[in-house]
């Protein structure tokens, strides 16, 4: 299998609203019969929410990775540091989807959506590839040619993103 047909990244400083952003555009994706993936990455002091006791016990008992499946879920954890390519290498073995949600990453070039909380946040305006813009509240933001959304104009930049995800999708298909 080969990686998804479009790659989309969610780019902001904490609390910036990532997490809910692409919790509400793989919801309005998935009412279009659009098939999502999110992967997030955490930064490098944080430890990935255990999803089950016995995977955990597992993992602390020294075991490289643990798989625990029940109630037609899959929980994986793995003791090892992976890039954005393998993990996509991962995704793609386990789950053939039409997109993927990448959060984090920073340092990787994809076409991405950007929150901004404030004018400290303006250096992630300096990124190619971006598709929107995503404020908190109205800020003076120069985006010549890219679309700018308040936060509180949900429908709008749900209906905007979407759109654009399903074009950038049929663009590779």
């Amino acid at each position: 299998m080969g990686h998804p047909n479009c790659i989309v990244q969610i780019v902001g400083y904490k609390n910036a609203g990532k997490t809910t952003t692409i919790a509400k555009l793989v919801t309005a994706l998935e009412q279009r019969n659009v098939s999502t993936a999110v992967i997030k990455h955490h930064g490098h002091s944080f430890s990935p929410p255990k999803a089950r006791y016995d995977s955990e016990h597992f993992i602390e008992a020294g075991a490289k990775a643990s798989l625990v499946e029940g109630g037609g879920e899959v929980s994986i954890q793995l003791k090892k540091e992976m890039t954005l390519e393998q993990l996509l290498h991962l995704q793609s073995s386990i789950s053939n989807v039409d997109v993927v949600f990448v959060e984090g990453f920073k340092d990787i070039q994809l076409p991405n959506i950007v929150l901004l909380r404030d004018e400290d946040d303006f250096s992630l305006l300096d990124r190619s590839q971006t598709i929107g813009v995503i404020q908190h509240h109205r800020l003076l933001v120069d985006c010549k040619e890219t679309a700018i959304f308040l936060r509180d104009e949900e429908e709008m930049w749900i209906s905007y993103f979407v759109n654009q995800i399903v074009e950038m999708r049929s663009e590779h298909v």
